[in-house]
């Protein structure tokens, strides 16, 4: 029974519209070009690499757009764009990036990463908010014509968390969640 409406409600959901039915994607900021942490702690005035990373839903991606927006016990340094794969970059990660690929990205890519120095013990998050220009943080898909969709935040940056606190614990990757339910209907 539970299957029965479990299923009933997908189909609910994603028969409200075409692009219900798509994953989305996600950009995420982590503390290593691994995407194995997003959580940094240290003491004093101590550097950070972030990495801005993300995962194209299954239209793929050809652009992203997005703005970074940093604490106050941040101070931001060198940012190393993943020169390869950009095509195009208007604009910059701190005050709103425009960016796209030379070719369409279908998995895992990392955009950029960036010297950070955090200068105070005060528990704060780097976050990838919306790009001010348009209002919303996307991903310009591969089907025709390029359209926009907006796209899932999986994790922000953590600055002065352990890793026991909530926010560092257990995985980012939000897709686990869809295959589990997925297999719940198999």
């Amino acid at each position: 029974m539970k299957k029965l409406l479990l299923g009933a409600a997908i189909l609910a959901v994603t028969a409200t519209g075409a692009n219900a039915m798509v994953p989305l994607g996600y950009m995420g900021l982590y503390a290593d070009g691994e995407r194995g942490s997003w959580c940094v702690t240290g003491v004093g005035f101590y550097p950070v690499e972030m990495w801005i990373w993300a995962l194209p839903g299954e239209l793929g991606s050809i652009c992203a757009e997005y703005m970074i927006a940093y604490p106050a016990n941040v101070i931001q340094s060198t940012v190393t764009f993943h020169d390869p794969i950009i095509s195009v970059a208007l604009g910059n990660i701190a005050s709103g990036l425009s960016v796209c690929f030379t070719e369409c990205r279908y998995d895992w890519y990392w955009i950029a990463h960036q010297l950070l120095y955090v200068t105070g013990p005060e528990k704060t998050a780097v976050r990838i908010v919306a790009h001010p220009d348009v209002g919303v943080y996307q991903f310009a898909n591969c089907t025709p014509g390029y359209p926009l969709e907006p796209l899932v935040i999986l994790t922000n940056l953590y600055i002065n968390y352990g890793f026991d606190d909530a926010e560092c614990m257990g995985t980012a990757v939000e897709e686990a969640s869809w295959g589990a339910i997925k297999s719940m209907l198999d």
